[in-house]
Parts: structure tokens; sequence; C-alpha cells
């Protein structure tokens, strides 16, 4: 199990990752809410998230689907532990770059490369979109 936090301390979590590696989500909202180029990211089941401590809050959009994604946060500094996009069934979006380990984790492949900054190099297998199933 990875140990994740947010940025204040006031929320924290586990999850058990399916391979310890960052997925790299180049998409316009991932850059919009995170601010930068890429979210660093992992698909995981609902059941390998345990929150440890604190609440998290959440904010809710619509997307591309027309179907609810909901981004669980910090309340008190924002931090982005994970999303859920109802189209992804029982599968969660954790943020790979608030766990302990992040630093040792390599990129796994990089998603949305369409939507890439020019100035921003690949780091591993692209997408345009998603993977293939």
């Amino acid at each position: 199990m990875e140990q994740g936090s947010c940025h204040c301390g006031q929320t924290a979590w586990e999850v058990k990752l399916i391979d310890k590696v960052h997925i790299l989500c180049h998409c316009g909202v991932c850059q919009k809410l995170g601010g930068g180029p890429a979210s660093l990211n992992q698909i995981v089941p609902k059941e390998n998230f345990k929150l440890k401590k604190g609440n998290l809050k959440v904010y809710t959009y619509y997307g591309d689907s027309g179907k609810a994604v909901r981004c669980y946060f910090c309340p008190n500094c924002t931090s982005h532990a994970y999303h859920h996009q109802e189209i992804m069934g029982n599968n969660i979006v954790v943020r790979t770059m608030l766990l302990e380990s992040a630093r040792s984790m390599p990129p796994g492949a990089e998603i949305f490369g369409k939507a890439r900054l020019p100035w921003v190099k690949e780091v591993a297998q692209t997408f345009d979109t998603m993977p293939p199933e």
C-alpha cells in the first residue's frame, strides 16, 4: 500500500496501485485543474483507496460524455486526492504525485497526448486519447 497526503496534512490516505508508475494526462481539464502541463495519475478500483485521516470535499463537473466527474480534495488546501468519473464505473483516478513514493515512480504512459503542450517532451508511450482496452 502506498501512503498519500495533501499539502497541509489534514487529509491522508493509502492506495494499492496496479503498477508503481505515473500515468501522465495532458487533457485540457487536468491542465486547468492542476495548473500545469499534465497531471500524474493512475486508474485503480475504488476499493484500493482508503481515507485514513480527515475528510474530502467534492467538486462535480460534467465530462464530454455528459456524465458526472467528481473531484475529491482536501477542504483546507484543495489538493486533489482522486477523481471518480461516472463513465468509469467502480474505478477512480488517483493523483500519484501526492504519494510518499512518487519521486521513485517512473512514467508508465501518457494519455491525451494530442493536447500535450508543444514544449513538453514525450517521456513514455503516448496515446492520443485513452489506450485501447
